[in-house]
């Protein structure tokens, strides 16, 4: 709570400012411009740090439940064991055995279910982490066409080096930026393809999906497939089959759409 007050104090500074060089005529309209771009990344970030505390307790609040599954399901086992030990003849018994040992797996599989939920908000709290570390926004070094082609092939050359954390430094500036050009799409790609190699999927899969974003990306097939394994690498074969069907009904003669066949078949 006092993080969301201090946010909001900040937020109100911000507009207070703005709306003050407005109306004194005191600022140029470049003072007043960054000071409504204040506000609004006030706003931006105060937002981001509610969704992150709400992500946070609901992180602690499955690791407790998750806590209290295991406990059940050792104490069902610690029964079974007991139950085997003095098992007789007695149908009962038998009977008893049978529904702890059902409670026993269906405690199992809940676990599993509540584990891979904890899993996906450690996730989303690490990237609302990130996002509070580099800031709500991110201002590009680069502003012309010639300095976006400098910094693609500098980017081109880092990963074909295998030098991944190097190469996202320079794609994620080119992505960033506000230059007009074709390979703005492929920048997305290629970004897509260093956080693959350094096993961020979660962060593949959004800069893929931001290829295909693009109506004329030159990428647009190998994002299909590369979405695809990224989404086999998270465990869900399901979006990683879907993915690749809509490669092959959009374009089922290229060259992509028989690769996503072969990775079909293997799934």
């Amino acid at each position: 709570m006092k993080r969301l007050l201090h946010g909001a104090s900040f937020l109100l500074i911000g507009i207070l400012f703005a709306t003050n060089l407005l109306l004194s005529g005191c600022g140029s309209s470049e003072e007043a411009t960054k000071a409504s771009q204040a506000a609004a990344d006030s706003l931006t970030m105060a937002s981001l740090q509610s969704d992150n505390q709400k992500l946070q307790s609901d992180n602690a609040q499955l690791r407790k439940s998750n806590a209290q599954l295991e406990q059940d399901k050792k104490a069902l086992t610690a029964k079974v064991a007991d139950l085997t030990s003095k098992l007789g003849q007695s149908s009962q018994q038998w009977q008893d055995l049978e529904d702890l040992q059902n409670r026993v797996n269906a405690l199992d599989s809940e676990l599993t279910i509540q584990k891979q939920i904890n899993r996906d908000l450690s996730a989303k709290n690490a990237d609302m982490e990130k996002q509070f570390m580099t800031g709500a926004t991110k201002q590009s070094t680069v502003t012309t066409r010639s300095e976006f082609q400098e910094k693609y092939n500098e980017g081109l050359k880092l990963f074909k080096a295998r030098e991944y954390k190097d190469a996202v430094a320079n794609f994620e500036d080119l992505t960033a930026s506000e230059v007009k050009t074709d390979l703005i799409s492929n920048a997305h790609y290629w970004l897509g393809e260093c956080y693959y190699a350094l096993q961020r999927y979660n962060d593949a899969v959004r800069a893929f999906e931001r290829t295909l974003t693009y109506p004329k990306s030159y990428k647009e097939g190998a994002a299909y497939i590369m979405l695809g394994m990224s989404y086999v690498r998270l465990g869900d074969k399901d979006r990683a089959r879907d993915t690749w069907q809509k490669l092959i009904k959009k374009d089922p003669k290229s060259q992509y759409a028989a690769r996503a066949k072969e990775f079909l078949k293997q799934l």
